[in-house]
């Protein structure tokens, strides 16, 4: 498999910010390109259409969160689930674009796009959240709804950093991420307890 080209690469990262900013509608190829700084037409040759273009972008947010949620140790499904939303929560690999394109997918996502590249994590979440025990019996909608629930909270406080800080003025960095992550551990446990 050869390596994308250089500015191939850019132009993703270029386009994971402005999905992020302005959501799938928001977002035109004419602004992102004068962004880029070439033609409209240099992001066609690369992508062909804005939907394989968003569809490139979510495919490698999809794989940064696979291999995220691979990287947990191979502990209990509940632990691991625990660990790789507070590992998406501890700033060191977390960035605001990536929480920001998460929300915007959620809520871009109609039957009429068509593009679903985080259905493999989503359903790897699924999977580990059906391994609780006390999960076992649930349905997939019950499954997905709560961790729809986990994920947009996780999400929202990473997007609402700044806010956070703002008000919170004497508090220190490293105590906002911990009790983010805290916050979120909570809410996941509850989740995954409930019968």
């Amino acid at each position: 498999m050869s390596q994308p080209s250089p500015a191939r690469t850019r132009y993703i990262t270029l386009a994971t910010e402005g999905f992020a900013t302005y959501g799938y509608h928001g977002l035109s190829l004419a602004n992102l390109a004068k962004t880029a700084g070439v033609t409209k037409q240099a992001l066609l040759h690369h992508f062909g259409t804005k939907d394989a273009l968003y569809n490139t972008v979510l495919e490698a947010l999809t794989d940064r969160l696979l291999t995220s949620l691979n990287d947990t140790p191979d502990v209990s499904p509940k632990l691991r689930l625990i660990l790789h939303f507070q590992d998406l929560l501890s700033g060191e690999k977390d960035t605001t674009a990536d929480a920001r394109l998460i929300l915007r997918n959620l809520l871009d996502s109609t039957t009429e796009i068509g593009i679903a590249p985080l259905k493999p994590y989503l359903k790897a979440l699924l999977d580990l959240a059906r391994a609780v025990p006390a999960k076992k019996a649930a349905t997939d909608m019950e499954l997905l709804l709560g961790l729809y629930g986990v994920i947009g909270s996780a999400q929202y406080l990473l997007i609402s950093h700044d806010a956070l800080t703002a008000f919170l003025r004497n508090e220190n960095d490293a105590a906002l991420k911990a009790a983010r992550q805290k916050t979120v551990a909570t809410q996941l446990k509850a989740f995954l307890d409930a019968k």
